[in-house]
This record gives C-alpha cells, sequence and structure tokens, in this order.
C-alpha cells in the first residue's frame, strides 16, 4: 500500500523450547515467504501492518499481526486432530498412534473422481502388502484379484470385505460413496471376525452426511479404452515363408509356391489370398466408458442423510461386450435423544453386462479371443459370396456377428438398521440388523449359423439360470471406555453375532429352436431339455470380545476373543476358537526421548500373536452328514429301477483351518513429516482342508479332510513424506511388500503334480516343473555328444532346445524335471506422487511386481502349423543354419515338438513378469471461486484421468504381465483415457 513501511522481521520458531527447522513463513495474501533454518531461525521483510502465516506439518496454522515489530519469536503447537487420527478396525475406531496390530488405510480421497469400474482397481499400488492383480478387462468382469500377506491357503484365499459393518462384496459399493477402507492383515486387528478373516479383512466405511445446509454433488467422466498390450501376430506373406520352411523342416514338401508368396505380398487377391487382420476385426467395439454419480447431503443437530445416485456404462473393445451398471445408496442418521442414536443404509446394486457366444468349441469369449489368435491371416473372414470363411473351429469373428448371446443381470439389495444407547459416560450399547439380497438372472444361448455351403453348425441352444442368495445377520454389542486416574485407559467390547445364509439354484435347458430370434425356453424342444436345482444353507453363531488397555498412552495392550460355531461341522467340532494378544511401545513417549523427539516425533514398536480360522475350502455345505444320491440304478425283479444311494464319504471329524500369525512392527514419524512403518510377520495355516480318496472297498467319492499345512512369511515397509515449499504441495507415498510361501505338509505325499505345476513339500505354492535346457544344439556333433533325449528319440536335430541332464545319468527323462520358477511374484511395490499449485493438482499411481513367471503356450507364441495357427514376430529370428547367433529355435510342422512349449515344460518358455506400471495419473484443475460467484456453485473442478498408461517390462510382447494367459484367450487389460468434471452447489 502506498506509504506503507517495509521492515526486516527476525525470530525463532519453537515447540517447547526445541527448535523447528522448515517451518514456512509467508506473508497473507502474497506469494513473500520464507522458511527456518535448521536452527529454527528466519528472516522476512513484510510491510509493517501485515499478517504472518505460519504453518508445518503436524502442528496447527498460526496467524500474527506484525504491528510493526521486528522480532517475532513463535511458539506452534501440535495439531490435535493429527494426534487423535482415528482408523478404523472390527467393530468401531481407534486412535492410529494406539494400534498394536498392522493395519493399512486410505481414505476415499485416493479413489473420488478416478474413473474406475471397480473398487479393487483403486486399490493397486496403494497399501503394503495388499497386492491386486488385474488380469482382465472385460466389462463387469474386471475386478482384480486381491490378496494380503500372500496366499494363505491352498483353496479360496479372497479377504473378508466389510462394508459399513457388514459382510459383503466390492461390487456392493462405488468408489465416490467410500470415507475409507481399512485393511486388517494380521491376527491382531483381525481376530475379533474368527473364521471369516484367515486371508485379511477389508473394512469399508461409506460417507454419511454432516449437519449444514444441503450440498449437492455431481461428478461426470467420459473415456475411452483400448487394451494396453496385444499380441505382435505375423501377416499372410511373412507365415506363408515360415509355413514352408517349417513344412521342409519337417521333411514335407511346401504348401506355396512363388505365385502364392506374391499374390500373398501384393495384396492383389484378396479372397483367394487374403492377409487378414483377425485381431483388427476381433478389437471393434467403441471401448466407451462413462461414470456419473449425483449426491446430496446435509443434517441438522437430529437428523444427518446422504443419498446418491450412480450409473455407468462400459462399452468393451470388442463387440457387445459391454455393462450398464446402476447404483443408489441412501444413509440416514436420526439422534431422537442425545444419548440414542439409529442408523438406517440401504444400497441397490444392478449391473447388466452380456458378451457374444462361441457355438462351435464351447467356452463362450473365453474361446473367440483364442481362436482369433490362432486363425491363419490366409483365411479370409468373408468369402467373395458373403459367407464366412472357416477351418475346422469355423470362423471367430462369425461368433461375434451374431450379437450377445450371454446376458448376466445381477441385482443386490442391502439393508443395514442399526440403533445405539449411550447410557453413560463411556458406555454404549448397539444392535445391528441387516439383510443381502442377490438375485441373478443368466441366459445362455448358442445360435446356429451358416457358415458357408459347406459349414453348418447347430441346433440353436439356450440355458437359463436363476440364482439367489440372502444373508441375515444380527449383532448385538457393549462397548466401554474410561480413562482412570487420567493415566490407565481402559476399554472393552463385548458381542454376539448370529446369520443365516441361503442359496437356491434353478437351471432349464433345451435345444432345437425353430429361430435363433425365440430365446424362450418354450420355443424350444422338449426333447432333451433338462432341468437342475439345489439349494444351500449355512447357519453360524459367534461370541467375541476386545479389552484395550494404554498407560498414558505409552505402554499399549489388546486381546481379541472369537468362538464361532458353523453348522458345516460336526456337532463336537462345530465351535471353532479365535484369540490374538498384541502389545505396543510408544518410546518416543519416555523421558529419555526428550533430546531428540524434535527429530524422531514418534516412534513406537509392536508385537502380535493370534489364530483366525478359515471354513470357506468347503464347496460342500454338509461335508460330516450323510447326504443322499440320486439317480443310483438298482436292479430288482430282472428291472433296473432307479432310487438313492450315499455315495460321498463324510468326516465327521473335520475341524477348522487354522492360521496362526505372530508379528514384530513398527511406526516412525520423523521431522513432522516423514511417516515409515515397517512390519515383519509368519503366519502358518494348519489342517488345511482338501479332497482325499475313499477307501476302494466303501466305493465312495472323496471326502474332505484336514490334511495340508503352509507356511508364508514376509516383510512390508512404507512410507509417506508431505511438504510445502512456498505455494506447492508436495506428497509422496511408497511401499514395498516381500513374501514366501513354504508347503509344510501336504496330504500324506511329498508332491503333487498338476500340468505344468507342482506342489512339493520345502517349496512354494504354484511353482512350474519341468526341464532346464540350455540354449540351442548347432550341429550333430553337438547333439552326438550331449546327453540322449528320451523324451524326444531321433527326433533331435540343429536347431532344437539343449535339455540338460540334472541327474547325470547320460539321459534326459522324466527324473530330470526340476523346479523353474513360480509363476505368483515374491516382491510387490507400489508408489504415488502427488503435486498441488495454486489450483492445480496432479495424482500419479504407480504399481509394480517382481519374481513371478508365465509360461508362454502354443497358443501364445504362435505355432507353425496350418489354417488353426499363426506365429508371433519372435519367429522370424527362429534359428537357421545361416543364422545360428539366436535364442528362437527352428521351425517345425508341428505344436508338440521337441522345442515347442506344448508337452514338455522347459525353461525356455517360462518368461519374467516383472513390471512397472502407471495405475494412474490425474491432472485437475479448481476452477477459481471469484469466477463461481453469483452461480450458486461452490465448486467446480475438471480433470483429465489416464489408467493403465504405460506398462515397462520384459514380459513376450504384446503379453499383459499382469495377465500371463499362456493360452491366449484372456480378455486385455484396458488403457482408459477420460476427461471429467465434479460440481457442488
Amino acid at each position: 500500500m502506498l506509504g506503507q513501511e517495509t521492515i526486516e522481521i527476525t525470530g525463532t520458531v519453537t515447540d517447547n523450547s526445541m527448535s523447528l527447522p522448515g517451518v514456512n513463513i509467508v506473508e497473507k495474501g502474497t506469494n513473500n515467504g520464507t522458511m527456518t533454518d535448521f536452527d529454527g531461525n528466519y528472516t522476512i521483510q513484510t510491510p509493517s501492518n501485515a499478517v504472518l502465516v505460519i504453518s508445518y506439518m503436524g502442528y496447527a496454522t498460526k496467524e500474527i499481526e506484525v504491528n510493526g515489530k521486528t522480532n517475532i519469536d513463535i511458539v506452534l503447537e501440535q495439531d490435535a486432530a493429527a494426534l487423535d487420527e482415528v482408523v478404523v478396525v472390527g467393530f468401531g475406531t481407534q486412535k492410529k498412534v494406539n494400534l498394536t496390530g498392522s493395519v493399512a488405510s486410505v481414505d476415499g480421497d485416493m479413489l473420488e473422481d478416478r474413473p474406475m469400474t471397480s473398487v479393487s482397481a483403486g486399490l493397486s499400488g496403494l497399501l503394503p502388502g495388499v497386492s491386486v492383480n488385474q488380469s482382465s478387462g472385460m466389462p463387469g468382469n474386471d475386478g482384480g484379484t486381491i490378496r494380503i500377506r500372500g496366499t494363505g491357503t491352498l483353496n479360496q484365499a479372497s479377504p473378508m470385505v466389510v462394508i459399513d459393518g457388514v459382510e459383503g462384496s466390492l461390487n456392493d459399493v462405488q468408489p465416490n460413496d467410500i470415507a475409507n477402507i481399512s485393511v486388517l492383515k494380521d491376527a491382531a486387528s483381525a481376530a475379533i471376525y474368527g473364521s471369516k478373516a484367515a486371508n485379511g479383512v477389508i473394512l469399508i466405511t461409506t460417507k454419511t452426511g454432516k449437519t449444514g445446509e444441503p450440498s449437492v454433488r455431481l461428478t461426470s467422466n467420459f473415456g475411452w479404452q483400448s487394451a494396453t498390450r496385444l499380441p505382435d501376430y505375423l501377416g499372410s506373406y511373412d507365415y506363408a515363408v515360415l509355413y514352408n520352411e517349417a513344412l521342409t523342416n519337417s521333411g514335407k514338401a511346401p504348401k506355396f509356391d512363388e505365385n502364392d508368396l506374391e499374390l500373398f505380398q501384393n495384396g492383389s487377391a484378396p479372397y483367394s489370398h487374403p492377409n487378414t487382420d483377425w485381431q483388427d476385426l476381433l478389437y471393434q467395439g467403441s471401448g466407451f466408458v462413462t461414470t456419473n454419480n449425483l449426491g446430496i447431503s446435509g443434517g441438522t443437530e437430529y437428523t444427518k442423510y446422504r443419498a446418491s445416485l450412480n450409473y455407468q456404462k462400459q462399452d468393451g473393445i470388442i463387440k457387445h461386450t459391454g455393462k450398464d451398471e446402476y447404483n443408489a445408496r441412501v444413509n440416514l442418521t436420526i439422534t431422537p435423544k442425545k444419548w440414542l442414536t439409529t442408523n438406517l443404509n440401504l444400497s441397490y446394486t444392478q449391473m447388466d453386462r452380456e458378451q457374444p457366444n462361441n457355438t462351435y468349441v464351447g467356452g463362450g469369449l473365453d474361446q473367440i479371443i483364442r481362436q482369433t489368435n490362432r486363425i491363419a491371416p490366409w483365411i479370409p473372414y468373408k468369402n467373395e459370396d458373403g459367407s464366412y470363411g472357416t477351418i475346422s473351429d469355423g470362423n471367430p469373428i462369425s461368433w461375434i456377428d451374431m450379437g450377445p448371446q450371454i446376458n448376466y443381470n445381477r441385482k443386490t439389495f442391502v439393508g443395514i438398521g442399526s440403533i445405539q444407547a449411550d447410557l453413560f459416560e463411556g458406555f454404549n450399547v448397539k444392535a445391528l440388523m441387516s439383510h443381502r439380497n442377490v438375485e441373478e438372472d443368466n441366459s445362455e444361448m448358442n445360435k446356429e449359423i451358416q457358415y458357408n455351403e459347406n459349414k453348418y453348425h447347430g441346433p440353436t441352444k439356450l440355458t437359463e439360470d436363476l440364482r439367489t442368495t440372502t444373508r441375515n445377520t444380527l449383532d448385538l454389542t457393549a462397548n466401554y471406555n474410561k480413562t482412570f486416574e487420567n493415566v490407565h485407559n481402559v476399554g472393552a467390547l463385548v458381542g454376539y453375532h448370529a446369520e443365516s445364509y441361503n442359496f437356491k439354484r434353478t437351471t432349464a435347458y433345451r435345444e432345437n429352436f425353430p429361430s435363433n430370434e425365440l430365446p424362450n425356453l418354450d420355443a424350444g424342444s422338449t426333447n432333451g431339455m433338462k432341468n437342475t436345482g439345489y439349494t444351500r444353507e449355512l447357519n453360524m453363531t459367534s461370541w467375541f470380545g476386545r479389552l484395550n488397555y494404554d498407560y498414558q498412552g505409552r505402554y499399549l495392550f489388546e486381546a481379541n476373543l472369537r468362538a464361532d460355531a458353523s453348522s458345516r461341522f460336526a456337532e463336537d467340532n462345530r465351535v471353532g476358537v479365535f484369540p490374538s494378544f498384541s502389545a505396543g511401545w510408544r518410546i518416543s513417549d519416555e523421558n529419555f526421548f526428550e533430546g531428540i523427539k524434535s527429530t524422531v516425533n514418534n516412534l513406537k514398536l509392536r508385537g502380535s500373536w493370534g489364530q483366525l480360522g478359515n471354513q470357506d475350502a468347503l464347496n460342500d455345505y454338509y461335508p460330516t452328514v450323510p447326504t443322499l444320491g440320486l439317480g443310483i440304478d438298482y436292479p430288482f425283479n430282472s428291472e433296473i429301477n432307479s432310487g438313492a444311494a450315499i455315495a460321498n464319504a463324510k468326516n465327521a471329524a473335520l475341524i477348522w483351518e487354522k492360521t496362526t500369525s505372530y508379528g514384530l512392527g513398527i511406526d516412525a514419524r520423523l521431522l513432522y513429516k516423514l511417516n515409515v512403518t515397517i512390519d515383519i510377520y509368519k503366519k502358518l495355516t494348519e489342517g488345511i482342508i482338501m479332497q482325499v480318496p475313499a477307501p476302494n472297498e466303501f466305493a465312495l467319492n472323496n471326502f474332505y479332510d484336514n490334511v495340508g499345512k503352509l507356511d508364508n512369511r514376509g516383510i512390508e515397509v512404507s512410507l509417506d513424506y508431505t511438504e510445502t515449499f512456498g505455494e506447492i504441495d508436495f506428497g509422496f507415498g511408497g511401499n514395498v511388500a516381500y513374501n514366501k510361501n513354504e508347503l509344510v505338509e501336504l496330504a500324506g505325499t511329498n508332491e503333487v503334480i498338476s500340468g505344468r505345476q507342482i506342489r512339493k513339500l520345502g517349496e512354494s505354492l504354484d511353482s512350474w516343473y519341468g526341464y532346464k535346457t540350455d540354449g540351442l544344439h548347432q550341429n550333430q556333433e553337438d547333439i552326438d555328444a550331449y546327453p540322449t533325449n528320451t523324451l524326444y528319440p531321433g527326433q533331435i536335430q540343429p536347431g532344437d532346445l539343449r535339455y540338460v541332464d540334472i541327474t547325470n545319468d547320460g539321459k534326459v527323462d522324466a527324473n530330470d524335471r526340476v523346479l523353474l520358477g513360480n509363476s505368483t511374484p515374491t516382491l510387490n511395490f507400489g508408489a504415488n506422487l502427488s503435486l498441488a499449485y495454486k489450483n492445480f493438482d496432479l495424482l500419479a499411481i504407480f504399481q509394480g511386481a517382481t519374481g513371478g513367471y508365465g509360461y508362454m503356450d502354443f497358443d501364445a507364441i504362435g505355432a507353425v502349423n496350418g489354417d488353426g495357427q499363426k506365429p508371433s514376430a519372435m519367429w522370424l529370428n527362429r534359428w537357421t543354419p545361416e543364422n545360428t547367433n539366436t535364442n528362437v529355435p527352428r521351425l517345425i510342422d508341428a505344436i508338440n515338438g521337441p522345442s515347442m512349449p506344448q508337452n514338455s515344460t522347459t525353461s525356455y518358455w517360462l518368461r519374467s513378469t516383472d513390471y512397472l506400471r502407471m495405475k494412474n495419473l490425474q491432472l485437475g484443475y479448481n476452477i477459481p471461486t471469484n469466477v463461481l460467484d453469483g452461480w450458486n456453485i461452490s465448486k467446480l473442478r475438471v480433470y483429465y484421468t489416464a489408467q493403465n498408461l504405460f506398462t515397462i517390462t520384459n514380459y513376450l510382447k504384446g503379453w499383459d504381465p499382469e495377465a500371463p494367459s499362456g493360452r491366449g484367450s484372456g480378455y486385455p487389460v484396458v488403457m482408459t483415457n477420460s476427461i471429467g468434471f465434479n460440481l457442488t452447489f
């Protein structure tokens, strides 16, 4: 201002007499600012009547009027909100600084406004010890596989999902409705959920209303998807050249002459000598995706509400693969008395999705993709007369031309009601009831098709599949928290849980329909019709409790106990008891720590032990009760009569799988800016439930028994750092998790070989098992000098793989097979970077993994084997007498030769699936508020977002390391580019 005096101000910024380095001091309303030095000193020049704004991470921001003073010493106070930060745990919340278990959390802000088609995709790269593997981009089926601290069982290993206190599914909630996600990773934090928590627990809290005027928020985004990576197959000319060579190498006459090759090369005969780009024909879908969310919230002292509507439309990158999803959610909180609170949460989700079907081979879209990746480019998509070109399996694009033939419809309703009474200070009781109903109406049609005058497939077939799932739960809890003598903090929780689960399925089948356009069962013939149906029931009751104690927040202790009773087990083994104990020590609160507390602001040691159970391995809901099998034929009076018999052996001694977990952890905060968490753990799962054969003399099918033991060990490290540089807010988060499992016991045997993989005592699960190779044979002398390959007698030629004689017995046979690597990565990592400058913001999220291998089958690499195959570009560098400086084997006219991946699993065809992927990039801009004045708009933000933007990997070109389908039939993982806005009134 005119005539205003500029003065120089000096001073020191402290916290309880300790100097604070790096404190931001800015003249309010300007860019004029400075930072304190290592000793907390600062100097700044400002007008004499300026206002200083002092900010420091972990401390409350302070404003001071200068009033002409030239020396101003400043004392900052720790931010109470930061100290009281809470995280959601089972049946409650706890202060983060008081946690003794291993819990990772992410705020809903990290998921908001990201145009995700699944919640699981939003967790990628954010949480240590939580791996998310997205192996498909198919609309409605693109959720990632989540594992918490590795695979803890040989059976179903997915974590439990709890939404607003009730077990559910990630499909039940939309990202914009999420307030917080907590992941309970160890037994100490998850034991309160007992038998359902062996694979970890994901706790989701949805947004609720707040006191104030109604707030309306509209979010919309629009984007387009494309495949992240596609195989690189050769065209007709290159394939024809290679095929002739393969035939010659196999002792056969070439198929194509020079005239054929010329026609392939110049493209002058598109019907007799086509060069069909089958991938281009397959990926003709628009890839359009849009998500639209409308939310309204508000409330008074007595009533708070939030309601939202969500619609998402996703068109696949393959025609007729798409979904429409509708979501509605209402959260209502009523407080008629200060001591009485009631909640009502209602949600409804409907998903309709479709896909084409394969009418010839069977297997739906999976087979369409597989056949598209195989069919030779010299087969025309359509002939000159408009009919379809075919191979023995038909024409994969013709199946897409038939339109959607598989339709899925799923409707999910969840209702949650609760009432809580605060009877006196520190004590409350709560009752919560829930009902979850899922109805699925699926239909699959196999339409007849006349490919051309020589090839027909039919008749038309139709299967209708109706499924209904209901789950009702009741939870009663009493919670007490009290502080004695200002130093002893005690918390106690006791509760009761009951649930009933019912499942019903009905299917109907008919064929010989008069037309493809009559998809109604009544139109089909009654000849050969089939009707099936069955039901399942499960009931559980549980008692649980938790005790917390801490002394001045310094010495921490927690104990949990849960007893579950399940109808799946026999009466004597019905109840499983699952305890846990954990303790912590906040060293930073000790007097001897004061000297370094300005540097190490918080330091806590944690330790835990606990046990969890699992019954989800049982597909049989009655594994201990003899059940009748129908349709058993009996001979009576020289006639065959239909009857029933006990067909399956039952095991009344069957008990829960039990996982014992041990853990040590360190939580540290440095310079009020850097948070570091380190966890090491071991978990041993015993009594793994598997099917074993019944004694032959009983003539019964396999039965369930507790016969497996699996050990997991690992370490997790996470950090996050925040800093402000003038007007730039910077944040970085990183996490890395190492996990290794070891099979300790396996149904009384040392190993079980299944296809290309082996389960072997002392080794990791899902290990590749086969022959080690050492380059290529270069000549006959090399072959003669090498051990005899008894797997392919007389077939080994120069250019073939050289198998290693592991046993040194002078021959290569089945005894030379060894472990070749693991299909599951041992190291997962993630990172996120955020920047904010004035009205701009940037967020980048990365995910990666190392230590895993994928096996490339002949469908993936492309065999040189006639009309039903096509080679990938790697074969251009194959071994020939003129090109011996290569690692690609010679060509043969077969899919199962000594150098091909079909019959013998070899190390050569294993490829590392190590990768680093940018999972999300978002650039946003907040329209200045002065521009919005007069429009009743409080916030308007526009943004650009990209998902799966790029991938760094050495995996086989064209194949995605997150989805290493060696069979070549997986729907590609997709990259999404989108723009959007959110508008708040």
